[in-house]
């Protein structure tokens, strides 16, 4: 979902395709694991272009006619797709954790973690909008905190993800978000998650203007997650943010986590950071039953008895 600070973005919209060329022709493979960023093509044949990545991009979400840009042509502020091809497959991840959970619903001091872009909530929005070349300043008004100033959140509830959250309330888990934004961000994504007033705002937002253009604000309507300690900013309310440097936990300054990073006074690493924080969650006494995420850097590094990996093929984190 970042800090809201992304690593490397791929030029290819991160979508993980290598080429393979059959008939003279290339082939589009999916990846089904982490990517090789280090792998240097020696054709074009072996690339997808970039172009045709964003015009696929479009179709997989159901809308192949979508302008990009923040002009007044763009088309960023259309209500997601509900019946694409993206929709279709992130329910039926959902769909299939949910079978999980229930098969699992005995366990004893069960929970689960979930990530927030784009597992629990949408960016697809923001994509069009910045026409896949992130910016923290711009995606600030998508989160919705600008400064100090709270202007409304503009990212929707991933499809069938609400459903999911609701069935592992209903079965008695404990539910965590662990999110790569930063503790600055900590207030505007909670309202996003669950509601403006509930977030502790004194009052409802209900429109969001970006470029000119206002939108309905978006309170996705997750169930609250379950209260616990995050070690830092005072945060208690079950979202995990990521704290500045010069501000980790003692629980991530271990060697195996971000202990390096916290030497060194830099950024701890995204599969350090959350695979730590999961630790810590389930030293608190919880069995991580489900992660789920739309990054490998989201559910690798343990302390998870199943992960579930929810599709984004707009940027890659490592």
């Amino acid at each position: 979902m970042k800090g809201f600070m992304r690593p490397r973005r791929s030029l290819w919209l991160g979508l993980a395709i290598v080429a393979a060329a059959a008939v003279g022709a290339a082939v589009a493979i999916a990846a089904q694991g982490p990517a090789d960023l280090s792998f240097t093509p020696q054709s074009e044949r072996q690339m997808q272009n970039i172009d045709v990545g964003r015009a696929w991009a479009k179709n997989y979400y159901g809308a192949p006619s979508a302008v990009t840009g923040s002009g007044a042509t763009a088309t960023w502020d259309a209500p997601l797709n509900q019946t694409s091809n993206y929709a279709n497959e992130a329910r039926d991840v959902a769909s299939k954790g949910e079978h999980w959970l229930k098969a699992n619903r005995k366990v004893a001091n069960r929970a689960i973690v979930l990530d927030v872009d784009d597992t629990t909530l949408t960016t697809w929005n923001y994509e069009l909008y910045s026409n896949w070349d992130f910016n923290p300043t711009t995606n600030a008004q998508f989160v919705g905190l600008t400064g100090s100033t709270f202007t409304g959140n503009a990212f929707p509830a991933t499809p069938g993800m609400i459903d999911l959250v609701n069935q592992a309330k209903g079965y008695g888990y404990a539910v965590f978000f662990l999110t790569g934004r930063g503790d600055s961000q900590h207030q505007a994504t909670i309202a996003n998650l669950i509601n403006d007033t509930a977030a502790g705002y004194p009052s409802d937002v209900t429109t969001v203007t970006i470029s000119g253009k206002t939108i309905p604000e978006v309170d996705a309507n997750y169930q609250a997650p379950t209260p616990i300690n995050t070690g830092h900013g005072g945060f208690t309310d079950g979202l995990f943010t990521k704290p500045p440097v010069g501000s980790y936990p003692a629980y991530l300054n271990q060697p195996q986590y971000c202990g390096p990073a916290i030497t060194a006074g830099a950024s701890c690493a995204t599969i350090p950071y959350k695979s730590g924080t999961r630790a810590y969650i389930e030293s608190q006494g919880y069995d991580i039953v489900a992660n789920f995420g739309d990054q490998f850097s989201d559910l690798l590094g343990g302390f998870g008895d199943k992960t579930f990996k929810m599709p984004n093929p707009n940027y890659y984190l490592p």
